[in-house]
């Protein structure tokens, strides 16, 4: 998994699915992180329910790993909207089978800053797959403008593109648990299967590392 931070346990977060919510839930029990799963207009929203992943490290951060996880087709659109470490991330995803994912990293005082390995998204696909085109040509340029301020934190700014690209659950960021919510737990044998793949992966590069 390819993610722009590093294990934080005081981040907030929120991924919204076009996905109906028992798709939805499927979904976050085949994954490695406890879930809230939220239905609201539109959209379904997946919150981290839990302050750690069921994974071992690496990959025990929820955010990192909700961010990163592949979502299928017949769940997307995509939008995940993250605060961690100061920073905001923003990551899309189109419904197309082959669409990439794609990301936006902001941190104050510098605005949208590039990050390697990860495929930036412009505004304009933030626009589209928020469904957000009939606001407007200006919905771009809004979104533009808001990613180049450097001014203010990173929950401020998830809030300005909420608003701007009309997403509900700005909500679910205060980390309450929302009515209507239903808690999805990951599956034990997969998250087994998971931890054991990265233990035995971590035994074989410690024997390369020793061998002479």
């Amino acid at each position: 998994m390819n993610t722009p931070w590093q294990s934080s346990r005081h981040g907030r977060g929120l991924l919204l699915l076009r996905g109906e919510p028992d798709q939805v839930a499927r979904w976050a029990a085949r994954g490695l992180v406890a879930s809230l799963v939220v239905p609201l207009p539109s959209w379904t929203a997946v919150v981290p329910a839990e302050p750690l992943s069921r994974a071992v490290p690496p990959y025990d951060d929820p955010l990192a790993v909700l961010a990163a996880r592949p979502i299928s087709s017949r769940l997307r659109a995509a939008v995940g909207l993250f605060a961690v470490d100061g920073r905001a991330v923003v990551t899309v995803q189109g419904d197309g089978w082959r669409a990439v994912q794609r990301w936006v990293v902001w941190q104050p005082g510098r605005g949208a800053v590039r990050a390697p390995g990860l495929p930036p998204a412009r505004p304009a696909d933030l626009v589209g797959l928020a469904g957000a085109s009939h606001r407007g040509a200006t919905a771009p340029a809004q979104v533009a403008e808001i990613l180049r301020d450097g001014g203010g934190d990173a929950l401020r700014l998830l809030g300005d593109l909420m608003s701007v690209l009309g997403l509900p659950g700005w909500s679910l960021l205060s980390g309450d648990r929302p009515a209507g919510s239903q808690l999805v737990e990951p599956a034990v044998r997969r998250v087994a299967g998971f931890n054991a793949l990265v233990l035995d992966e971590a035994r074989h590069r410690a024997e390369e590392e020793e061998s002479p």
